[in-house]
């Protein structure tokens, strides 16, 4: 049984992923910027792939990872192409870098058919030779491949890079095609097709898709491509005339193109077939009719039910597991030092100013900024970038002194150190070497 953690697993492909491993006797790990709406029984961990040292501390004890999270909607990356980048790029190389640092067997890096929506040829494969790619996604998707194998050239970290067809089914996303055509046709609207719908796509049903996302770990797939891909190809207007028929007569109108849409090649399944004895099961007719059913399940299902306010004990009770996930993702190895120096300076500092400081706040909170600027510097806190950090050291500062403030001392801490200053300043650095020579030693043993 591997442990695997999976990024983005709370959500549509992710979750899939978690079902699909449980199934196959692994233990998954959920990592995600929110719990898992499909999972609450599952090992999560509350973080962001942006952030490397909550990358690095998930990965810790984990044989795989599945690397899932991603900007997957091309509309919403060519909206906002920094964070999307910032996401793609900078996520897929935070957890390539914590898988070296770890010791990971393998990442399987999920990409994408859209790889190949600039190539000349009517058919491709994973030898295909891929031009620039016109869209920022597909660079993205693309860049997290060749980061993958930098990483296995240079340091040795075993990827599998996995190019997805396009998903649909249960737990979609609404922006996705089919949820779309769905709902609307459910509503009585037109469908609109793009540019005459003759643009042809490999679809895959999402429970194919996590089952050869769960077939990749095989020591097999090791430093190999493959394309996770429906075997037929389905044109735009194809879907709009499925989704008519499964629902009902429905109107399809006809819009201009948009730009950067997936011209791509038929993308062939071959590889994954006879390396991983993966294909997909379910036809895009049948994977319409169960993504159907599933939405019409989901609006039948009575909503849950609002917390009565005779009731507050139910509320409360899930409150503390779901504080101290949050808190073990906030709390990485640097922030639990930044914390513990900041307490610490935030304390003495409040105890030179024990004698006035209510009676005149603002000199304790100038104190407490003069305090925060050398901690700052010695950390090498980004105010741009290290947000969290930043926000760590700060409440650390105002626990520590409001703890200095009000606690009944039982030794006589604020006069010694009032009288001693230096006796203060060596507690600080003392405490600030301890904790930050631990973290630097320990990221020169994972180099």
């Amino acid at each position: 049984m591997s442990r695997v953690l999976v990024t983005g697993g709370a959500g549509f492909i992710g979750s899939h992923v978690v079902d699909r491993l449980r199934a196959a006797g692994h233990r998954p790990v959920i990592f995600d910027v929110r719990p898992s709406p499909f999972h609450d029984d599952v090992e999560t961990i509350v973080g962001d792939v942006r952030d490397p040292e909550a990358v690095r501390a998930a990965m810790r004890r984990v044989d795989a990872v599945a690397h899932l999270a991603a900007a997957a909607d091309v509309g919403e990356v060519a909206k906002d192409p920094i964070a999307s980048e910032q996401l793609n790029c900078r996520g897929t190389v935070n957890v390539l870098e914590a898988a070296r640092s770890e010791c990971v067997d393998r990442v399987l890096y999920a990409s994408t058919i859209w790889v190949y929506s600039d190539v000349k040829e009517d058919s491709a494969d994973e030898e295909t030779l891929l031009p620039a790619p016109a869209h920022l996604y597909t660079a993205t998707k693309l860049a997290g491949e060749l980061y993958c194998r930098s990483y296995g050239e240079l340091y040795g970290v075993n990827t599998t890079i996995l190019r997805f067809g396009i998903p649909y089914g249960p737990r979609a996303r609404e922006a996705a095609v089919v949820p779309t055509f769905v709902r609307k046709a459910m509503a009585g609207e037109p469908l609109t097709v793009a540019g005459g719908g003759t643009q042809a796509r490999r679809f895959v049903y999402v429970e194919d898709l996590a089952e050869g996302v769960v077939r990749a770990l095989a020591p097999g797939a090791e430093n190999r491509t493959f394309n996770l891909v429906g075997e037929q190809d389905v044109t735009i207007r194809e879907v709009a005339a499925t989704v008519g028929e499964v629902v009902g007569n429905t109107e399809i109108v006809e819009v201009d193109g948009r730009n950067g849409d997936f011209r791509g090649a038929e993308v062939s399944g071959r590889r994954a077939a006879e390396e991983l004895g993966w294909r997909p099961e379910t036809s895009f007719g049948d994977g319409v009719r169960q993504y159907v059913a599933w939405i019409r399940e989901q609006d039948a299902a009575p909503a849950p039910a609002p917390a009565r306010a005779t009731e507050p004990r139910a509320a409360l009770a899930l409150q503390p597991a779901a504080v101290l996930t949050r808190a073990r993702a906030i709390l990485t190895a640097r922030r639990f030092a930044l914390a513990t120096v900041g307490a610490i300076a935030g304390a003495l500092t409040a105890a030179f100013t024990r004698t006035d400081a209510f009676e005149d706040p603002p000199k304790l909170l100038s104190m407490l900024l003069l305090t925060l600027i050398p901690i700052a510097l010695v950390a090498g806190i980004n105010w741009n970038r290290d947000r969290r950090d930043a926000s760590v050291v700060c409440a650390a500062l105002v626990v520590g002194a409001l703890f200095a403030l009000t606690w009944d001392w039982s030794l006589d801490v604020v006069h010694l150190t009032s009288r001693h200053p230096n006796l203060s300043l060596v507690l600080v650095l003392l405490a600030g070497y301890g904790l930050f020579a631990r973290r630097r030693r320990r990221r020169t043993a994972g180099a």
